[in-house]
């Protein structure tokens, strides 16, 4: 998983950390060793199990020692590829049935369409990690891939292409996308990655893949995936909210309530990774982001603004707003879709909790913008920003930090 490069999400996972600017105007809330000499064998181990942990304690320092802008993205860059040595990452996505299936379908599909017959076809898989693309793509007919991966596992990754593809079919480029040096042609007929994070952007390797394509795939080359769109739906989700606040107003027959205001603020300052529930959609999803691969910048992924326009029915409570995305790959026909209407996946579903909910009452209309914007402090990380109104209720303005 390569990146800056690299794939994109750790173990239910340790990706970030919450800490939200908030703000609401309603009522008022209660409110690394040296290893250099070392065995390549070892110092992935080693890598891998501080990977996490190593992760948050060089985003402190960074902060700390209050680093000028590249200096604080190399360590962004860093952190984020310890965090990709850690093995438990790519077994989680290794067992994700939906997202493995999806990419084995599209390239077998295009291996069938046109990579067998031209004989020539050059692939690159970006954030190559264990090399699963890299070695299905050489499999379906592919007469080279590259595969790029800044991390350690990519020792590991020369192994398992050496034991699973024909000889000198893939080559494992140990590097940042962004320093691979091909030379100055185009020479990429197609680049596969599966670079999507939690609310699609998060950690934010798409630029990595975008500098790729820009330098070497061909005129009319193919990207895979082709299309990711990101979608925003209003939700109530009372069982949610009832188990992480509720719950403190009686524990055990004894009243906690005192630190209910202390549990809205730790709950609702960040956004949730986890399963929603379909019933608690209250309106059809609104599109926030839709992006042609071979065309988007990573201008267009730095702010981006949307309308958002659906009723409260009566009776109902908006407690939030639940996300997910999807990819289509060309024209092979299966699509990879998080939303909680389908299968699940290691990415589930990213939730935003008001502090706040709004209640229904006989029904209202409910219409305002959604603003996300890349981090200045952390370059793999993004700010969400609701800013809502209603007639006869105060406006809500909420704000959520993915890092």
């Amino acid at each position: 998983v390569v990146k800056p490069s690299s794939p994109t999400h750790p173990p239910a996972r340790a990706r970030y950390r919450g800490g939200p600017a908030d703000a609401t105007m309603d009522e008022a809330d209660d409110t690394d060793p040296g290893l250099a000499g070392l065995s390549p064998e070892f110092q992935a181990m080693i890598g891998g199990m501080a990977g996490h942990t190593a992760h948050f304690a060089k985003l402190l320092e960074r902060r700390a020692a209050s680093l000028n802008k590249d200096q604080a993205k190399t360590k962004d860059d860093e952190a984020y590829l310890e965090s990709y040595a850690d093995l438990d990452i790519h077994e989680q996505m290794l067992k994700d049935q939906p997202r493995v299936e999806a990419y084995s379908k599209a390239i077998a599909f295009h291996g069938e369409r046109s990579w067998k017959a031209a004989g020539t076809t050059t692939v690159m898989d970006v954030g190559s990690g264990t090399g699963l693309l890299a070695v299905l793509s050489a499999r379906a007919g592919a007469a080279k891939v590259h595969a790029v991966e800044a991390s350690r596992l990519a020792y590991f990754a020369k192994q398992i292409v050496e034991a699973n593809a024909p000889a000198g079919s893939i080559d494992v480029h140990e590097c940042l996308a962004e320093d691979l040096d091909l030379g100055t042609e185009k020479c990429l007929d197609v680049i596969v990655s599966e670079w999507m994070g939690y609310f699609l952007l998060f950690e934010n390797m798409l630029p990595s893949v975008l500098s790729i394509r820009d330098r070497y795939l061909k005129e009319g080359g193919l990207m895979l995936p082709s299309r990711a769109r990101l979608f925003l739906a209003p939700l109530q989700d009372g069982a949610f909210r009832d188990s992480k606040l509720e719950f403190w107003r009686q524990v055990a027959g004894i009243d906690m309530s005192a630190l209910v205001p202390l549990a809205k603020a730790t709950v609702c300052e960040k956004p949730q990774h986890r399963e929603i529930p379909a019933d608690g959609l209250l309106a059809p999803a609104t599109v926030i982001l839709d992006m042609d691969l071979h065309t988007v910048k990573d201008s267009d992924l730095r702010r981006f603004q949307a309308d958002v326009k659906f009723d409260i029915p009566a009776g109902r409570r908006l407690d939030g707003f639940a996300s997910w995305f999807d990819t289509a790959f060309g024209e092979a026909p299966d699509v990879l879709s998080t939303a909680p209407t389908e299968p699940l996946t290691h990415w589930r579903q990213t939730a935003f909790y008001f502090k706040q909910p709004l209640d229904g009452g006989g029904g209202i209309s409910v219409e305002g913008t959604v603003l996300v914007e890349r981090l200045e402090d952390y370059s793999r990380g993004y700010r969400v920003t609701f800013d809502l109104e209603a007639p006869g209720r105060k406006r809500r303005l909420e704000s959520f930090e993915l890092r």
